[in-house]
This record gives C-alpha cells, sequence and structure tokens, in this order.
C-alpha cells in the first residue's frame, strides 16, 4: 500500500528572513519616539525664535525704564546698564560672546562683530570703547552725559535690530 504524505510546509521554502514579534514592536517604538522627540524639537525652535523676537522690545524697554531711573546714578553705572543690555542682545541674535568678555578681550578678538554690515560694525565698535571709557574711568553722577548714553544705546540698538534678518513665516 502507497501512504500519503501530507503537503510540506512551504514556508521553509520561501526565500526572506522570518522577524519576531518583539522586533516589531520595538521598532513601532521607536518611530513614535522619534516622531515625538522631531515634534517637541521643533515646538522648542518656534519658542526660541519667538524669544529672540521679544528680545529686541525687551532691551529697549529696558533701557527706557533705566533711562527714568538715572537720577543720582554715577556714569559708570548707567554705562555698565547700558552695555550689558547691549551685549546680552548681542549675544542672542548674533551670537556673539561679548557678554562674557571684558572690553580688552573683546578687541583682541578678530572675529568679534565680523557678522554685522560694515556701518554698523563701525557705529558699535566705537560706542563700546566708549562704555568702556565710562565704566573704567573715574565716575560721578552727570545727568546729561548719563542720558546720552541711553540715547545712544537706544540707537545702536535699533540700528543692530535693523541688520537682523527676520524669519518670514
Amino acid at each position: 500500500m502507497i501512504a500519503l504524505h501530507d503537503i510540506p510546509d512551504p514556508g521553509n521554502l520561501l526565500p526572506g528572513i522570518r522577524i519576531a514579534w518583539w522586533i516589531w514592536a520595538f521598532a513601532a517604538i521607536a518611530v513614535i519616539a522619534l516622531a515625538w522627540l522631531i515634534k517637541t524639537k521643533s515646538t522648542q525652535a518656534s519658542q526660541v525664535s519667538h524669544a529672540h523676537d521679544n528680545s529686541y522690545q525687551s532691551c529697549r524697554k529696558e533701557l527706557i525704564a533705566f533711562r527714568e531711573q538715572l537720577r543720582g546714578l554715577p556714569l559708570a553705572d548707567v554705562a555698565t546698564c547700558c552695555s550689558l543690555t547691549l551685549r546680552a542682545y548681542m549675544r542672542i541674535h548674533i551670537d556673539d560672546r561679548a557678554l562674557y568678555e571684558t572690553h580688552d578681550e573683546f578687541l583682541l578678538r578678530p572675529e568679534a562683530l565680523e557678522h554685522l554690515p560694515r556701518g554698523a560694525r563701525d557705529k558699535l565698535a566705537p560706542f563700546l570703547s566708549k562704555l568702556a571709557l565710562c565704566k573704567y574711568g573715574p565716575s560721578k553722577a552727570n545727568q546729561a552725559a548719563s542720558e546720552e548714553i541711553v540715547e545712544e544705546s537706544l540707537q545702536i540698538l535699533q540700528g543692530l535690530e535693523s541688520t537682523r534678518k527676520h524669519e518670514i513665516a
């Protein structure tokens, strides 16, 4: 008598690699995590750019508010506040590390302000030198000079803002 055999399982004869279910689960979790990471990073980037857009207004408001408090302040204090405000703006928008340097270190760095147009550089560098003289020289209260420094700071800040590349959404 001839015995009939069952048809063999064709799975062993097919090309390819069998992937276990847990590998598929891991891949799905990795794709979900990657999508979440991309969404989080894009949200943070938009928040940072929003903070960048507000920094001009906040620096300007800070200088205007400071202008109201000048009475009786030594010129060194006025120059220090204006210098810190301008350097903070520069750190945010032109990625300059001047905020963390002394004026001499800033002058010795050849790439300082190279991202700015020549006109802005020609106005900013002498003004920062003027602020350094006021900060480190003998100082006494001088209302007219203090107001002049704050006004010049506002003009320099506006000039820096006008040279900045704005992103259009």
